[in-house]
């Protein structure tokens, strides 16, 4: 494999212990806290769970992970670090340990969090139901210290409403429900996501790939306490400040994004309607800059896209940029 070094430490490739099927947890790696990795890597040795691997993408060559600490708090199964050689982002990490992982599910997992025990157990269970392709939990909260703040992640994403069962895959275009580390994918599932899309963190690709061959099965039960930090890669509005960043953000990246997908998602049931979200978005684009009623219009007529946007992008162009700014802010926090 190209622009990467393996090391492998204690790998066995054939499991004996029952015949439960192999589960690969699938964990990238960038300048981890010490402190919260080790507290993750305790809790995966810890899974009830007993068939796993682990596989470690270590995306910081400048600063590569001690391979020994690893080995100090993983003891119950094999594990495999694998080295690249620069610095490219969670998407490509988790893309290549796909790529060479042996499970017949992949645990896709953060580096900060903390795995309930039975996370694994009472997911591959669910597998065992009729044309399940991906199961998913709810997550708990808790801060840099450790300490809860939320029983539910939906306590602080009030746009987040869990679903079950199939014809998910419109849903999760738009709005994502489904949480990297609080998911079990099955094996063929990843390998058709395969390339990631550039233009999705992969657990939303991942999700609407599963939804499009199967169900999405939900698990209503926090079973990873996901910390919320400074350094979280994902979140509310995420980059947007002002009226300049949501444009950026909310109106332009989104069209580029449905650009890429209609190329990619060549599937009957998404292709009207991923013409009719581009057609929203171009509405939504030249209103941002010249208010008009024709293309208010069309931004109500495809309000069910996101209704919330469309009541913000109805007054931006009239609001001052410090009441824009506190909507925002609002917005982050979960008020609105």
């Amino acid at each position: 494999m190209s622009n990467m070094i393996i090391e492998d430490n204690n790998l066995e490739k054939n499991y004996s212990k029952d015949d439960s099927p192999l589960v690969s947890i699938l964990m990238a790696v960038y300048k981890p806290n010490k402190k919260w990795i080790v507290e993750q890597l305790d809790s995966l040795n810890e899974q009830t769970y007993e068939n796993i691997e682990l596989l470690v993408y270590d995306d910081c060559p400048e600063f590569p992970i001690s391979e020994e600490l690893i080995g100090k708090y993983i003891t119950n199964f094999s594990y495999v670090v694998v080295s690249g050689t620069k610095n490219e982002g969670s998407n490509k990490a988790f893309e290549e340990l796909t790529k060479i992982a042996n499970g017949e599910f992949f645990a896709y997992c953060d580096q900060d969090d903390i795995w309930e025990k039975e996370k694994i157990t009472l997911m591959i269970d669910k597998f065992y139901e009729k044309d399940v392709t991906l199961v998913c939990s709810d997550l708990s909260i808790i801060d840099e210290n450790g300490q809860k703040i939320a029983k539910s992640i939906t306590e602080i994403r009030k746009r987040i409403i869990y679903k079950s069962g199939y014809n998910l895959a419109k849903e999760l275009l738009m709005t994502n429900f489904v949480t990297g580390c609080a998911m079990i994918v099955k094996r063929d599932i990843s390998m058709k996501a395969i390339p990631f899309e550039k233009t999705l963190v992969h657990d939303q690709w991942i999700a609407i790939i599963a939804a499009l061959n199967g169900k999405i099965e939900f698990i209503n039960r926090p079973l990873v306490r996901y910390r919320q930090h400074s350094s979280n890669q994902t979140g509310i509005l995420k980059d947007v400040h002002d009226k300049k960043t949501y444009y950026s953000k909310r109106i332009e990246d989104f069209i580029y994004r449905y650009k890429s997908l209609e190329k990619r998602l060549k599937y009957a049931e998404l292709e009207e309607h991923i013409k009719s979200c581009l057609i929203w978005l171009d509405s939504r684009k030249k209103y941002f800059f010249k208010p008009n009623i024709k293309n208010l219009k069309v931004m109500i007529k495809y309000r069910d896209f996101h209704k919330v946007s469309i009541i913000i992008e109805i007054v931006l162009p009239f609001l001052p940029e410090c009441i824009f700014k506190y909507i925002i802010k609002m917005a982050k926090k979960g008020v609105l």
